[in-house]
């Protein structure tokens, strides 16, 4: 099977380790970095449902590796709750809704959040509102993800615009946020047969590359300033918006 091609193996094992790497750096991006580039050698579903177990596997290590977990998981709460509700609403209306349109206006909104965090007229959410605002951004994050797999715009924006979070709690609490979208999307591939018994073998040995760009990613984020997290954070969400456009238009 071309599949298990060496050179497919090896460009894939490439691809896992730069999306952990990204992932141990910024506490985002891997799936933006390491589907696209295994689905030059790999279809792109297969792609996709490779991530399985790797993307469960960083975001759980990321969230019990970092500190004050119980103090994350009480001021956010809301949000991890509202992002379930809001994935289980976006798997509902997938047939009822134009996947396109509603990727060309989101990944627009995305844009220009993060055009706007970027100038000097950036949001930024008062404590009063961020209970509130995890709400809307949770179940913003769950019916996009429920819809196109994409949980991780909504969420960037969302923390990007709370003022007190440096990079180690934005990691930390993306991390844990995550946990909500990738957990009940991996239950949903085995529940309906999509990630059978030798793509769970497979997803389970790509979580190794992934692991050690991890590791790696994670000494690196030691050496990036806060200011320049931000702004690398920021360069994430253009992407972001802009592969939903190419998504929706393709």
């Amino acid at each position: 099977m071309e599949a298990f091609d060496p050179l497919v193996i090896t460009w894939c094992a490439f691809a896992l380790f730069c999306g952990g790497l990204i992932k141990g750096t910024l506490g985002v991006g891997t799936p933006l970095l390491t589907v696209p580039l295994m689905a030059l050698v790999l279809p792109v579903q297969m792609a996709v449902i490779l991530m399985a177990v790797p993307v469960v596997v960083a975001n759980v290590w990321q969230a019990f590796k970092a500190e004050r977990l119980q103090a994350t998981a009480v001021r956010f709460w809301p949000a991890f709750l509202a992002i379930l509700v809001g994935t289980y609403g976006g798997v509902t209306i997938l047939v009822k809704i134009d996947e396109g349109v509603l990727l060309l206006v989101v990944g627009a909104v995305v844009i220009a959040s993060a055009v706007l965090q970027g100038s000097s007229y950036r949001l930024n959410l008062k404590p009063v509102l961020e209970k509130p605002a995890g709400v809307l951004f949770g179940l913003a994050s769950g019916i996009v993800g429920g819809l196109s797999s994409m949980f991780g715009p909504m969420l960037i924006i969302y923390l990007v615009s709370i003022p007190d979070l440096d990079k180690e709690r934005f990691v930390a609490t993306i991390s844990f946020l995550y946990i909500a979208c990738v957990v009940p999307w991996t239950i949903m591939l085995l529940w309906f047969g999509i990630l059978d018994r030798q793509l769970v073998v497979l997803s389970a040995l790509a979580t190794v590359p992934v692991v050690v760009g991890l590791v790696v990613g994670e000494v690196l984020r030691q050496r990036v300033s806060d200011d320049r997290f931000q702004k690398m954070v920021l360069i994430v969400l253009l992407l972001s918006g802009g592969a939903m456009i190419w998504r929706a238009v393709v």
